[in-house]
């Protein structure tokens, strides 16, 4: 039996429900889900829509809970108790299901080829991945792109900056210049959204790669890595995605390791990271970066 969209998309806006009426401020609620006021608040009003009720009078900034708006929540509320009720037994064991968040690369290259490990040690947790996107560009905020309620664990690229979620730091971020042992090019391999990271890598490396312009540019690290292995040019790729390439000599270096002062890191809400098995999945990625660093 197939469940109706509309009916899914209407129990997961109750809990942006309920902590609006918690609050009493669209703001701090969207603060608490790690979204912005302006995607709560359509959130609402696509339930407003779906229910054919107004949950909310709005006058100017301020909004008041309607009646239809009040038994809604007193209901979500109840239902949230049930379900956190249930949660809390289950969170004690390490069983279920996590849905993990992680940037298209780094789930490819580093994270996929240890999870046979991840299953042997926790068999009973199952893992969904997901691909994120993230904003690499020199001075931006460090970005959240998806959505905090809906993925357990997020392993991205950052800064630490981000305040509402719990952020474990996993390892910091060296890039390295890599190709075949005999590429047919020796021209760069650029990356679409990290237009600098040449420069400023040939900055602290030396003049170690000609500055010529790119003769190729990818969106994803492991496109860059997939045409450096066939020859195609110099990639400029984070360490961790060149290492086992490194190892096997399918890559040779063609520069050193260079930190950019960014860092990887698991992030998770504050409700999650009290979870037993999304705290064990963290803590076994914490594990491998430990022994990642030993290695290097």
């Amino acid at each position: 039996m197939q469940s109706d969209p509309r009916t899914l998309a209407i129990f997961s806006a109750l809990p942006v429900l309920e902590a609006a009426v918690r609050h009493g401020s669209f703001t701090k609620a969207a603060r608490e889900f790690g979204i912005s006021q302006s995607a709560l608040s359509r959130r609402i009003q696509g339930l407003e829509q779906d229910l054919g009720i107004t949950l909310f009078a709005r006058r100017g900034r301020s909004i008041s809970l309607t009646h239809d708006g009040a038994r809604l929540a007193d209901a979500a509320r109840a239902a949230l108790d049930l379900l956190e009720a249930a949660r809390d037994q289950a969170d004690i064991a390490l069983a279920g299901t996590l849905t993990i968040g992680v940037l298209p690369s780094l789930g490819t290259c580093w994270l996929t080829p240890k999870l046979a490990e991840f299953r042997a040690a926790y068999p009973d947790i199952y893992l969904r991945l997901e691909t994120i996107d993230a904003d690499f560009r020199e001075g931006h905020k460090d970005p959240v792109t998806w959505d905090p309620s809906v993925l357990d664990v997020v392993i991205t690229r950052g800064h630490g900056g981000w305040p509402t979620l719990v952020a474990t730091k996993l390892f910091d971020e060296q890039m390295i210049a890599a190709s075949a042992q005999a590429p047919r090019e020796n021209r760069r391999l650029g990356h679409s959204s990290r237009t600098g990271a040449w420069q400023a890598y040939l900055e602290k490396a030396g003049d170690v790669v000609k500055m010529d312009r790119p003769g190729l540019v990818f969106e994803h690290h492991y496109m860059v890595l997939e045409a450096a292995r066939t020859g195609a040019g110099i990639g400029l790729l984070p360490l961790e995605i060149a290492a086992h390439d490194l190892e096997n000599g399918t890559l040779i270096e063609c520069g050193p390791a260079v930190p950019t002062g960014a860092a990887y890191y698991a992030l998770t809400t504050h409700r999650n990271a009290e979870r037993a098995a999304p705290a064990a999945f963290v803590d076994w990625l914490c594990t491998h970066s430990l022994r990642q660093g030993s290695l290097e």
